[in-house]
């Protein structure tokens, strides 16, 4: 599990040095018919990934690992007919196909039965560095079969050649104790701002676009050995449908 682990911080590492950069594709592809829908892709795929445990790691627990969000396919823009349909901010929706954005991600439990977390990352062009608070609704209980609550939050930075955006969320997930992995489910919304820089080659430059959606998560956790953590879950946001993993160092 070790070697695992080592393989695929690997892997994080090569896709952020050599992944193409997508990103950089926005300025001339940005309209006013798909900015927001674009801003709406954007906040899913930021908040995805904040909860993959379902439940807290209370007082002095620890994990760190990487983590990766992706969208299966961007969102069409709204108002749009023909082949206006398939042009996204970042391009044509079928040859940009699926958005993947990893992570590195830092947690802590704290007393209350709260968690603190940082997460960052640079790759293809886009810089996203941020973190929030898992917070306990009830006492946690490790007996199977028990359930246990939790609100997440969560605010995030992102910075791009030609765009900026700020993005908060908020989170409700449900978690069952099961004797080999645990399921959780949860919802929420994200808010988030995106300014388009006036550097962009676009007669939207300095121009911002506010956008809220809401985004829903089923997953599951397991406990492998030598501490380790792997999460796999789904999402559906305005993009549709989306994914999230994580395979982390717990103590």
């Amino acid at each position: 599990m070790k070697k695992l682990f080592t393989f695929l911080s690997l892997v994080l590492c090569a896709s952020v040095c050599f992944g193409n950069n997508i990103w950089d594709d926005f300025s001339k592809n940005v309209t006013e018919r798909n900015v927001r829908a674009f801003t709406k892709d954007l906040g899913g795929l930021i908040g995805s990934g904040t909860y993959t445990t379902g439940r807290v790691l209370g007082w002095g627990g620890f994990q760190i690992g990487p983590r990766g969000s992706m969208i299966f396919k961007m969102s069409k823009g709204s108002g749009s007919t023909g082949a206006e349909k398939n042009h996204t901010a970042l391009g044509d929706r079928d040859k940009v196909g699926t958005v993947f954005y990893p992570w590195l991600q830092a947690d802590i439990g704290l007393p209350f039965r709260i968690d603190g977390f940082i997460r960052a990352s640079s790759y293809q062009g886009m810089t996203i560095a941020g973190g929030g608070l898992r917070w306990g609704i009830t006492q946690p209980n490790e007996m199977l079969g028990s359930l246990q609550p939790m609100l997440v939050v969560a605010a995030h930075s992102a910075s791009a050649r030609d765009f900026s955006a700020s993005h908060y969320n908020a989170s409700l997930v449900l978690s069952m104790k099961i004797k080999y992995f645990v399921p959780y489910i949860g919802g929420g919304v994200d808010y988030t701002t995106l300014h388009i820089n006036s550097v962009a080659a676009t007669a939207l430059a300095g121009e911002k676009e506010y956008a809220a959606t809401a985004r829903g998560t089923v997953g599951m956790n397991f406990k492998l050995p030598s501490y380790l953590d792997l999460s796999l879950a789904a999402n559906y946001a305005h993009y549709g449908l989306g994914a999230e993993a994580s395979l982390s160092v717990r103590f």
